[in-house]
């Protein structure tokens, strides 16, 4: 027997050794069969019976959002923004925050599709409260899926040209396109000084 054929049959002779050797012990010998789960981990059916009770909470609550806060650059996906260090802001540069939406509706389409959305109002105020200016209906998002979608974020630019510096508060409004639900969430921002 050559030498590559020899490797190959004690390679085989050690496989099978191994597996005998496991049923040998009552044990599985380190094998997991493809399709069932390891013991005590949970199926699918039941994580899908998980996901249709979270799914079942979610449409009775509220709108709101799980995070809010302002970021160094627009986010790529659900969960991968970078928070900014601080809330105060160069004269003109832009405020870019990110917003996970939380309890917004889904709208069964005829094809088998859910349809979701929201209209994002906003408002700036002066610190102690006066209202400075604002825009309902300053961006729509609307979103197609066969799914329930609950990973969701929203990035939003806001410009802020000609304030002076000083404090302020930027104020949006997230309003469902499938239901009455509001929330609005404030985010406190400081304009420096012109250097």
């Amino acid at each position: 027997m050559s030498g590559l054929k020899r490797g190959r049959a004690l390679a085989l002779l050690l496989c099978l050794g191994t597996a005998a050797g496991g049923a040998q012990a009552g044990g599985s010998g380190g094998r997991i069969e493809i399709g069932k789960p390891a013991a005590g981990a949970p199926t699918l059916a039941e994580i899908d019976a998980l996901d249709r009770a979270v799914t079942e909470a979610w449409e009775k609550m509220p709108l709101t959002q799980r995070r809010a806060l302002f970021v160094s650059a627009p986010a790529s996906l659900y969960g991968g923004y970078a928070e900014r260090p601080t809330n105060v802001f160069a004269p003109g540069e832009k405020l870019l925050t990110y917003v996970e939406p939380v309890g917004y509706s889904w709208k069964p389409g005829a094809d088998g599709t859910y349809q979701f959305g929201l209209t994002l109002d906003f408002a700036i105020k002066s610190a102690d409260g006066k209202i400075l200016g604002g825009q309902d209906a300053f961006q729509s998002f609307d979103f197609t899926s066969r799914f329930k979608n609950r990973e969701l974020f929203l990035s939003v630019t806001m410009s802020i040209s000609g304030a002076e510096p000083g404090k302020y508060i930027l104020v949006y409004t997230l309003r469902d396109k499938g239901s009455a639900k509001t929330s609005t969430f404030e985010q406190p921002f400081t304009i420096a000084p012109k250097s």
